[in-house]
């Protein structure tokens, strides 16, 4: 299929098959599913799908590593986010499917999944809740879970974006003793104000409620790579806004909760300036 002849629709059929390919994972690994509730989403377009993908994609690589499956097809080249369409949601989806296939294959799971009929209906926002529910369950079989220290590199590289979009401000004082759920709720108001500042340039942003309950390092993960997506999306808007390059310092070494906290309210202040 053609990149611009996929539909959200196609994407979503993928994404249920991966669902219920990482399904087999899970119960062959003897892990517990995880049934809590996911957010609620509104008005998801192409490119927070593909940034939860982009999640998938992480996590589904560290799995690999784990269980010694070696993958071979690399993860396709990254569009410009203002030209994303449903067909590189759809391109980025299969590369996380070939890489659980390896996987099945090194933990000698035999069966298979089918592909559902296609939904018509269908719209980025059940793809994203979907792409959201491989995300957890694929933090369920990693037995290096994804930590505060992954969920802050990924909000210290949407800092630097704001911060090239021209959102300046002071690095917010260290809280001790802050929880995942803390950081969630940081992170959530950081995407209500990237949402007000992308909403105010004539552009349809994403709506999320609803946190979960008993919030993990991974959920802070998760939902920081959608922060990171919008905030990278709204650096496109601002005319004349320096990169962010690769090779840029990051936010590495070890981290805790509170300072996942400490950048998120750093990132919020930025974005404020932003609205």
């Amino acid at each position: 299929m053609k990149t611009e002849d996929a539909l959200p629709a196609h994407c979503y059929a993928r994404a249920q098959r991966l669902l219920g390919e990482l399904d087999l994972v899970r119960i062959r690994m003897g892990r517990a599913k995880d049934v809590r509730p996911v957010p609620e989403v509104m008005n998801a377009s192409p490119r927070e799908v593909y940034f939860q993908a982009i999640a998938a994609w992480h996590k589904v690589t560290r799995l690999a590593a784990e269980v010694g499956a070696r993958g071979v097809k690399p993860a396709p080249a990254v569009p410009a986010l203002q030209q994303l369409e449903p067909g590189h949601v759809l391109q980025l989806i299969d590369a996380v499917l070939d890489r659980v296939g390896h996987i099945k294959k090194s933990l000698e799971v035999a069966e298979s999944v089918q592909e559902q009929p296609i939904d018509p209906s269908r719209q980025p926002s059940d793809v994203l809740v979907t792409l959201l529910r491989a995300n957890r369950d694929l933090s369920r079989v990693l037995e290096r879970p994804f930590t505060p220290s992954d969920a802050y590199r990924a909000v210290a590289l949407a800092s630097a974006y704001a911060s090239r979009a021209g959102g300046t401000a002071e690095l917010a004082p260290f809280e001790k003793d802050r929880k995942p759920v803390d950081c969630y709720a940081r992170l959530e108001a950081c995407l209500a104000a990237c949402t007000a500042a992308i909403t105010k340039r004539g552009q349809p942003a994403l709506g999320l409620r609803g946190t979960p309950p008993d919030v993990q390092p991974t959920d802070v993960y998760d939902l920081a790579m959608l922060v990171l997506g919008e905030v990278a999306f709204l650096h496109s808007l601002v005319g004349g806004a320096p990169p962010v390059h690769a090779f840029e310092p990051g936010g590495e070494g070890h981290r805790l909760p509170s300072h996942v906290f400490q950048i998120a309210r750093t990132l919020e202040a930025q974005l404020a300036a932003l609205s």
